[in-house]
């Protein structure tokens, strides 16, 4: 973690700063350097940073831990995902400090299972120096090393997340920073702040006046009559595109990265009612591809995501982006598949509430990101189709919603998964063939009661100046694609 700890000899000059938390507060180096010490009353911790970095105070609490990230931010650019974790400071209410080393072994022992070398070594914490115990590195969008602090009794978790790809695990910035960390004895329980659990039923479904507004607006991929049928197996029904598709194999491609089995059916994840709201630009029925990101752009390449192969990471160099209306309904990729993960966690925070599906062929896995709320009922084990909803399009992940309201969606060739079925590693997958079968389908003028069976596009790397996504022809970003 490279970020300039040699600044926090200067903390001998400090100040109150206000924030916006009850209960929280931070406090500002007033000299060149910028140091910020960020803590929370009901925690009983805070962690001198550098300034700059933003909080996210969290509204529930995750597994039986309450805390707050500090985020490190990307350019602002609107393209860009709105940052990564740098740490995470949080009291572990229900564990207890004879508990930390059986916690630490399970972990171990779990990630072994999957041929990592997850360990555990003697960390010091504080000016103090409580010594505390670190285990890791713990895969995800983001891996972090998770460090468990006995304190008074106490226990505090804090995760210290790697920067990029090769830095997993704690350096000597990482251990400089958790010398930052002061500790004393909160002012008010975890309990008595009432807040709900990160993956309870009122955090991750629509609330009563949610779901009868979400009624109104009732989606499906087409109108009556106008969806054809899938094959059992997943791939595409029998048809002319079929046959034209050719090789029907998967292939390895540049970087590790797979390209998917051109004849295995992954469809546009809106429904013919998307981007409905008027002026927002978009025919309804329609997204751009990849607005803000395509293949390897941006987040999903240069700034940090787009990898292919790395053990601890999600790899996403080949994950699309597409823009919607808050509420849009979000459907499954796969005909035919099975829900690993469905909500919120910590190792991909920074994908907000997100839904992963495992396709029925036994190697394809789906992530599908910063959904507002997941479709009422949706479980980790259940069995999605072509015509499932999964969840809402919305913008949550990070300490601040990610640009406008969009899906991420990312495939992955035989990932593993964590403890909760999110998944990691494996390897990035390129879809270059999906289906559509909605509103506008060859033309924004040819009407839904001609579509009689699925229509078919395929990606490419071309950018055009304004070009609706129809068959025979290569799409690419910023294309508009029907559901």
């Amino acid at each position: 973690m490279r970020i300039g700890v040699s600044i926090f000899a200067t903390l001998s000059l400090v100040a109150f700063m206000a924030v916006v938390v009850p209960g929280a507060e931070a406090l500002r180096d007033p000299g060149p350097a910028h140091i910020e010490r960020t803590g929370d009353r009901a925690i009983g911790a805070s962690i001198a940073h550098p300034a700059g970095l933003s909080v996210e105070r969290e509204p529930y609490t995750y597994d039986g831990t309450y805390g707050y990230t500090l985020w490190r931010p990307e350019s602002g650019e609107a393209h860009d995902h709105g940052g990564t974790p740098e740490v995470r400071v949080a009291l572990a209410y229900d564990l207890e400090p004879s508990r930390i080393e059986v916690k630490v072994q399970e972990t171990i022992a779990y990630y072994r299972g999957d041929e990592l070398p997850v360990g555990q070594s003697a960390v010091s914490v504080g000016a103090e120096g409580h010594r505390g115990v670190a285990v890791g590195p713990i895969p995800g969008s983001t891996p972090s090393t998770e460090v468990y602090v006995p304190v008074n009794g106490r226990v505090y978790l804090i995760n210290v997340y790697a920067e990029a790809p090769g830095e997993e695990g704690l350096d000597a910035d990482d251990k400089e920073l958790l010398s930052g960390v002061r500790f004393s004895p909160p002012n008010e329980t975890i309990r008595s702040l009432g807040l709900p659990r990160a993956n309870a039923s009122e955090a991750l479904y629509p609330s009563a006046a949610e779901a009868r507004a979400v009624a109104l607006h009732a989606d499906a991929k087409a109108p009556p009559g106008a969806a054809p049928q899938a094959s059992a197996d997943g791939s595409e029904e029998p048809s002319s595109s079929r046959a034209a598709a050719g090789k029907g194999v998967e292939k390895r491609i540049a970087e590790g990265c797979w390209r998917a089995d051109p004849d295995f059916f992954v469809q546009t994840q809106h429904g013919y009612k998307a981007n409905d709201a008027r002026g927002d630009n978009i025919p309804t029925g329609w997204s751009p591809v990849g607005l803000p990101n395509f293949w390897g752009q941006y987040t999903h390449g240069n700034l940090g995501y787009g990898r292919c192969t790395k053990p601890y990471y999600t790899n996403d160099k080949f994950a699309v982006d597409y823009p919607l209306n808050k509420w849009d309904y979000v459907f499954s990729p796969f005909a035919c598949g099975r829900v690993t993960h469905a909500g919120r966690n910590r190792t991909h925070a920074d994908y907000g509430i997100f839904v992963s599906i495992k396709a029925c062929n036994g190697k394809y896995v789906n992530l599908t990101a910063h959904l507002v709320a997941l479709k009422s009922g949706l479980r980790k084990g259940d069995k999605v189709t072509r015509d499932t909803v999964i969840g809402y399009a919305g913008r949550t992940g990070g300490s601040v919603p990610v640009g406008r309201v969009h899906i991420h969606t990312a495939f992955y060739r035989n990932p593993k998964a964590n403890p909760d079925g999110s998944p990691y590693g494996g390897a990035g997958l390129q879809v270059v063939r999906n289906h559509y079968v909605g509103t506008a389908a060859k033309r924004r003028d040819l009407s839904v009661p001609r579509l009689a069976s699925s229509r078919v596009y395929q990606y490419a790397k071309i950018r055009p100046k304004k070009a609706f996504c129809r068959e025979g022809i290569r799409c690419g970003e910023r294309y508009k694609v029907s559901n």
